[in-house]
């Protein structure tokens, strides 16, 4: 990882329960930010295949930004973009499909709410309409876990359903001729028992 302009203290331990783990303390960020390049090493890509419960993550890169929030008084912003190569199992085949993931993302993070605290007042309605903005991450101890924000929008780019080019479904699991829509017909259902039974 390195990181450019004024000095930033970024604490990264591999001893951390996260597996890509790599902390910016907001307390001593510049007025204009940071910039951030991480790159995960071999023990960290194993970690998060193995979070993720995938076959590997052969390569994750990213370019982050750390800012105080444009809008918000006291709110700090990520932002950045990721690229990674992993190994999925192809739902049909259960054969390694490799997928290039490569997403942009934003983040805001708030300070923590004082213990008994809550949000009330104007505030209220914002947050309980479905149509809204998302609220922000939560400050712990005034620090962001930029690496886990990567780890996090990795997990949500990755293909739910990952298939093989060519790969088919095996013949116990594709629908009959005689089903429509996954229903089968009763005339079809009885002729099929008759069968059956006559076996």
């Amino acid at each position: 990882m390195t990181a450019t302009g004024p000095e930033v203290r970024v604490v990264t331990r591999e001893s951390l329960p996260v597996e890509f783990s790599h902390v910016v303390e907001t307390g001593q960020l510049p007025p204009e930010g940071a910039n951030l390049d991480l790159i995960a090493t071999e023990a960290e890509r194993t970690a998060l295949a193995r979070r993720f419960q995938i076959l590997a993550v052969h390569r994750l890169e990213a370019h982050v930004q750390v800012v105080l929030h444009p809008v918000v008084a006291g709110n700090f912003l990520v932002k950045g973009r990721f690229e990674a190569d992993v190994d999925q199992a192809c739902v049909v085949s259960l054969e390694p499909v490799r997928e290039a993931v490569s997403e942009s993302f934003s983040r805001s993070f708030a300070p923590t709410i004082p213990a008994g605290g809550a949000r009330t007042g104007t505030d209220e309605p914002e947050w309980l309409d479905p149509d809204s903005a998302d609220p922000p991450d939560l400050l712990a101890d005034g620090r962001i876990d930029v690496g886990e924000v990567v780890a996090e929008e990795l997990a949500l780019g990755l293909d739910p359903y990952p298939r093989k080019a060519g790969a088919d479904m095996p013949e116990q699991y594709r629908p009959k001729p005689d089903d429509e829509e996954g229903k089968i017909s009763p005339f079809a259902a009885l002729a099929r028992l008759k069968a059956e039974k006559k076996d």
